[in-house]
C-alpha cells in the first residue's frame, strides 16, 4: 500500500518526456542478457520505465568520463529491472547518479562496519547514499549486465538499497504490503542471514553478512542474476522477494530456454 500511495504521488508530478528511442534496442539486445528474456508486456512496460529514468535522472560523469547515452540507457535499463512489477515507476528520492569509468576511489572517512569509521581511501564499485546520489563504476555496471551468471550486478545491488531506503531507515526490510508480510520478510531474511553469517552459503556470497541492509542487496542481485540456484537452495527467500519484487525471474530464465533450446543456459535447469 506504502508504495502505491507514493507511485501516484510521484506521478503528479511528472513531466513530459520522448517515447523510448528504438536505437536503444541495439545497445541492449546485445549487452543485457535480462533484456533478451522480457516478454512481450514486460518489455512494453520496460521501456516506458528506462525512456523515464534516462531523461529525468540528472547524470554526471566522474573524472572526466565520457558518458554516452548508450552508457546511460544501459545503467537505465538494470536501474528500473527492479521496478518491472512495482507500482512506482522511478527513483524520485536519487538526486543524480554518478558515473566512473572502473573502480571508484573514494576519499575521507567511511564506516567500516560494527559502529566504527576509518580515514582513508576506500575502493568499491558502487554507493548508495539517502536522498543522495548513486555512485556506480562504468565497468561493473557493463560485466554485471552481460554477465549475469557470475551473480553480481553493482547497479542492481545499490538501487535495491534505494528500494531499502524508501521509508527511511536502511535495514534490509523495504516498505511492505502490511505487518503480517513484514513478519514473514524479517522471519524469513533473518533465518537466512544468520545462516550466511555462520556457515556460509552456495548461492549468497559472504558480503552479505556484513549486515541486514547488504543481506538485501546482495540476495537481490543474485534473485534475477542466478534465479534457479536460489530457488533450490533459498527457496523461502525467493518466495520473499518474489512477493516483493511482483517478478519470477526463475520463471522468466525457464520460458527463455524453452523458446531457445539452441542457446546454451546460463545455469543449471531444476
Amino acid at each position: 500500500r506504502g508504495l502505491l500511495m507514493l507511485g501516484r504521488l510521484l506521478r503528479r508530478f511528472r513531466r513530459a518526456i520522448p517515447p523510448f528511442d528504438p536505437r536503444w534496442q541495439s545497445v541492449l539486445e546485445p549487452n543485457f542478457e535480462h533484456w533478451r528474456m522480457l516478454d512481450a508486456a514486460e518489455r512494453v512496460r520496460m521501456e516506458a520505465l528506462v525512456t523515464s529514468f534516462f531523461h529525468r535522472t540528472r547524470w554526471e560523469a566522474a573524472r572526466g568520463f565520457d558518458l554516452s547515452d548508450d552508457i546511460r540507457v544501459l545503467i537505465s535499463a538494470q536501474a528500473t529491472m527492479l521496478l518491472l512489477g512495482l507500482e512506482i515507476d522511478d527513483y524520485a528520492q536519487v538526486s543524480s547518479v554518478i558515473v566512473h569509468p572502473s573502480t571508484v576511489h573514494l576519499h575521507g572517512e567511511h564506516a567500516v562496519g560494527g559502529g566504527l569509521r576509518r580515514s582513508g581511501t576506500q575502493t568499491l564499485a558502487g554507493q548508495a547514499h539517502y536522498r543522495g546520489p548513486v555512485v556506480l563504476s562504468w565497468a561493473a555496471a557493463r560485466r554485471g549486465a552481460r554477465f549475469p551468471a557470475g551473480g553480481q550486478n553493482v547497479v542492481y545491488h545499490e538501487f535495491a538499497h534505494q528500494l531499502d531506503m524508501l521509508d527511511g531507515i536502511t535495514d534490509g526490510t523495504p516498505p511492505l504490503g502490511d505487518e503480517a508480510a513484514r513478519a514473514r520478510w524479517v522471519e524469513v531474511c533473518t533465518q537466512a542471514y544468520d545462516s550466511v553469517r555462520a556457515e556460509g552459503s552456495p548461492v549468497l556470497r559472504p558480503y552479505a553478512g556484513t549486515n541486514p541492509a547488504e543481506f538485501f542487496a546482495v540476495a537481490t542481485e543474485v534473485f534475477f542474476n542466478r534465479p534457479l540456484e536460489v530457488c533450490e537452495h533459498e527457496p523461502a527467500l525467493y518466495a520473499e522477494l518474489r512477493a516483493f519484487y511482483r517478478q519470477d525471474p526463475a520463471a522468466r530464465v525457464r520460458r527463455y530456454a524453452e523458446l531457445h533450446p539452441e542457446l546454451t543456459a546460463d545455469q543449471p535447469q531444476h
